[in-house]
């Protein structure tokens, strides 16, 4: 989910999250995919799918890591046209997961999209920005577990930094 305003809304249809190699994958959705799913499931969501601020953690963890993986990797990434979407791609693998019908999806990209694009103009998640960066140090590493300690710190800033802006936006 990139946060351009001429970005046009994907199709859910269109989008396989599969379409990416399984090394990328391993890199760049899961593990942010597994800590989002893991603060929510803390936070009372035993899907991710209906946990807003979650979802928008996982965005922009995945938005963040694979902008590293093709800063680091850029042969690789070329190679990968479903790098630039992995964001969205992840969003529509929980989504599907929760057994949505592709309309819903559609309609909950959107809306994801919108609010991911508010939050980065107000610069409401730059305080888990650290964390991402560390977690890519030891997914390069292969040190899973710390990169999934990095990652879970970075989606409960990310949470917190939503909930702390919503309330003094209303």
């Amino acid at each position: 989910m990139k946060n351009s305003d001429t970005a046009r809304p994907l199709d859910p249809e269109k989008l396989d999250p599969e379409a990416l190699d399984p090394k990328t994958y391993h890199r760049v959705i899961g593990p942010a995919l597994k800590a989002a799913a893991d603060v929510a499931a803390k936070r009372g969501h035993p899907t991710l799918h209906d946990d807003m601020p979650a979802m928008l953690a996982l965005v922009d963890m995945v938005t963040r890591l694979a902008d590293l993986f093709a800063e680091h990797y850029p042969e690789t990434a070329k190679n990968e046209p479903m790098l630039e979407n992995a964001a969205t791609g992840a969003c529509v693998m929980v989504f599907q997961q929760a057994k949505m019908p592709a309309d819903a999806i559609g309609q909950c990209l959107a809306a994801l999209e919108t609010a991911y694009r508010q939050l980065y103009e107000h610069d409401v998640v730059d305080e888990a920005r650290p964390f991402i960066a560390m977690a890519w140090e030891h997914l390069d590493d292969e040190q899973r577990g710390e990169a999934e300690k990095c990652l879970q710190q970075a989606s409960e800033r990310v949470i917190a930094a939503i909930e702390a802006w919503q309330t003094q936006v209303h």
